[in-house]
């Protein structure tokens, strides 16, 4: 069901930028640069885009790093707990631990 959701979607959204793109045959004129630049409307389209998606990822790579830093450090932390567990289960009751009124 999900896979034909996806496939009408994906057929949808190429429809819509062929009639997007078939409305804006028009050129755009940008007077940014000291040459001016002359293109199709769809071509700033597509540009734009793509530096939405490169800023998108660049923004997206801060993230990535702090999850994989707090997953290493989580990691680190699993190893310690593992190991102070492991040593806990070798220690024969009331070998050495005496307990106290606060424990």
């Amino acid at each position: 069901m999900f896979r034909v959701l996806r496939v009408l979607f994906l057929l949808g959204a190429l429809g819509g930028t062929y009639w997007l793109f078939h409305l804006n045959m028009n050129p755009i004129t940008i007077y940014f640069f000291k040459n001016d630049i002359t293109l199709p409307g769809f071509i700033f389209y597509i540009v734009f885009i793509m530096i939405g998606v490169v800023v998108g990822y660049v923004i997206s790579l801060k993230s990535v790093f702090s999850y994989r830093s707090e997953i290493s450090n989580l990691v680190k932390t699993n190893k310690e707990i593992s190991e102070e567990l492991d040593s806990l289960r070798n220690v024969a009751v009331g070998e050495e631990f005496s307990f106290t009124e606060k424990e």
